[in-house]
């Protein structure tokens, strides 16, 4: 304010805010200082489809924000970025997890160790897919499945204002999609939820979990489906305390020594590749990892 007291010392033309080069695909917004930076759509790529599907969890709805928290651990951000699509780890750091929760819905989770179709899928530009419950990959379509016993209350509340099949639209979007996407470098769809992830150094990250809900949707159903984003990514929550503790001592063991390898080679044996490009391989493999990783040489050694 007041410029003229500033004649003489500094030109405030000079001096603008920096001007982002914006692009939004299904309402998501991103940004780039970089002004030459490729269109967002060519950037999306092969990510596009999945990002539809994922939008289709406000069972007709818009979604919007219901709320985050944020939280950091001792580790690099790439430790993270490994997780979403890394299903391995499921059964075995979730263990707690598995155990709060009905045989029916840990059994619903965790099928994908032995089925044949869930997969993970390098979707190029440092993307990846992991789908972990094929029949929730498209809520649109319902495969005529029991309302699960836990929901049942639930149903029965909504049946009150909402057709049979609107409940069972609903009912069905209450934990999400059946998988989760990676979208290079630093922000997952997951499930039921957005994971934002900051560099805050090469041994710090800040994550940003940002629930979900049906905007305009029924009250009863957006709270459910806040009390299942707390049950595992919450603060007090089963999920995030046991994956901040193995990415800390992933950190820690990466300084083992120089020379010491750091695989991620598991699905080499049986990865295909589609005539797109994009690599196929069982949903417990490390395609996405290789592609993420593939991603940020190339950008390091353009730098």
């Amino acid at each position: 304010p007041y410029g003229d007291g500033y004649e003489g010392v500094i030109d405030k033309t000079e001096l603008p805010l920096a001007s982002l080069r914006v692009g939004i695909y299904q309402g998501l917004i991103f940004a780039s200082f970089n002004q030459e930076i490729e269109p967002l759509e060519d950037f999306l790529g092969g990510a596009k489809p999945w990002i539809d599907l994922f939008m289709k969890q406000g069972a007709g709805y818009p979604i919007k924000a219901n709320g985050e928290h944020r939280f950091r651990f001792n580790g690099n951000w790439k430790i993270q970025l490994e997780n979403t699509t890394d299903l391995y780890h499921f059964p075995v750091v979730h263990k707690s997890w598995m155990k709060s929760i009905d045989d029916e819905t840990a059994a619903a989770i965790t099928s994908f160790m032995t089925s044949d179709d869930a997969f993970c899928r390098s979707l190029g530009n440092g993307h990846s897919l992991a789908v972990l419950v094929p029949e929730l990959v498209d809520l649109d379509k319902d495969d005529g499945a029991p309302i699960p016993e836990r929901f049942e209350e639930l149903a029965a509340t909504l049946a009150k204002k909402h057709t049979p099949d609107e409940v069972r639209r609903i009912v069905r979007s209450l934990m999400g999609v059946g998988f989760n996407l990676n979208l290079f470098p630093n922000l997952a769809l997951s499930m039921a939820f957005f994971r934002v992830l900051r560099p805050i150094s090469a041994n710090e990250t800040e994550i940003r979990h940002v629930a979900l809900a049906m905007d305009g949707g029924p009250d009863e159903a957006n709270r459910v489906r806040l009390r299942i984003h707390e049950h595992f990514q919450g603060p007090f929550g089963f999920g995030s305390p046991d994956d901040a503790e193995a990415w800390e001592r992933v950190q820690r063991g990466s300084h083992a020594g120089p020379d010491l390898p750091i695989l991620v080679n598991r699905g080499l044996n049986r990865e295909s590749t589609a005539p797109n490009g994009e690599k196929t391989a069982h949903a417990t493999d490390e395609t996405g990892m290789r592609e993420a990783y593939a991603q940020w040489r190339t950008m390091m050694e353009q730098a």
